[in-house]
């Protein structure tokens, strides 16, 4: 199955999950405009653009998770229906931003640069634009594949503790990682399985593909703690304007 055709799980995995708001709320709150947030999921980050007096849109693929974030917020923000790699929307906005790894969905170089070019054509001439992704990790892309691993802490899901145990297949080649998520539910592994997979990009990647996208980094970060990003920083925040 896939992840992303089960919001009320994916709620529960991150209802607890504030981690990038902090940082998230310190870039938009210098913006006078309207946002846009690529890959908008159920709606986890709307209420902390909302709560800066910001006019939100989100864009996001799956119909299932489109449903709940209307009806989360569709009386103060505006949803559409859209693949990053491929949109038209009628405005510009002020500041745009891809949250926590949604980027790495992109799996090629192709896929990467198509949603760069559209991220470009709806960025305002002077807005902002912030993408936020892991910095690949060898101990976790070449884990044991036999080995079920923990990939969140414990949650409560239909009135059970359960947490998400995952094994991982990591080819070099594509830099593909595919994923397989496991339910654990009150210590017993549930038969379904959820699927999916992420494009590594490393930070001389992104340096290229974003100066041959048209942005100018302004700032790199390599933690949600703002710190500046540097060889032994576990992500790679990038905070761009446009040439």
């Amino acid at each position: 199955m896939n992840i992303y055709s089960n919001p009320e799980l994916y709620d529960a995995i991150h209802k607890d999950s504030s981690f990038d708001i902090e940082l998230l709320k310190t870039v938009a709150s210098n913006i006078s405009g309207s946002v846009l947030e690529l890959a908008s999921g159920t709606g986890r980050l709307t209420k902390c653009i909302l709560d800066l007096g910001l006019d939100y849109n989100g864009l996001e693929q799956s119909k299932q998770f489109l449903e709940v974030a209307n009806k989360k917020y569709s009386d103060q923000a505006q949803y559409f229906l859209g693949d990053m790699c491929d949109f038209k929307l009628k405005n510009e906005f002020h500041f745009i931003f891809i949250g926590f790894n949604s980027f790495l969905h992109n799996l090629t170089k192709t896929d990467a640069k198509n949603c760069l070019k559209c991220v470009n054509q709806h960025l305002e001439k002077n807005g902002k634009f912030l993408v936020s992704i892991f910095v690949p990790d060898p101990s976790f892309l070449y884990r044991d594949q036999n080995t079920l691993y923990p990939a969140t802490s414990f949650f409560n899901y239909e009135n059970s503790q359960c947490r998400i145990m995952e094994i991982n297949e990591y080819d070099e080649e594509s830099q593909i990682n595919r994923l397989t998520w496991s339910l654990e539910k009150n210590n017993q592994i549930m038969a379904d399985k959820y699927f999916f997979s992420m494009r590594m990009y490393y930070p001389h990647e992104m340096d290229i593909l974003l100066a041959d996208s048209g942005f100018r980094i302004e700032e790199k970060i390599g933690d949600y703690d703002g710190s500046p990003m540097d060889s032994d920083s576990e992500m790679q925040i990038y905070i761009c304007g446009k040439n």
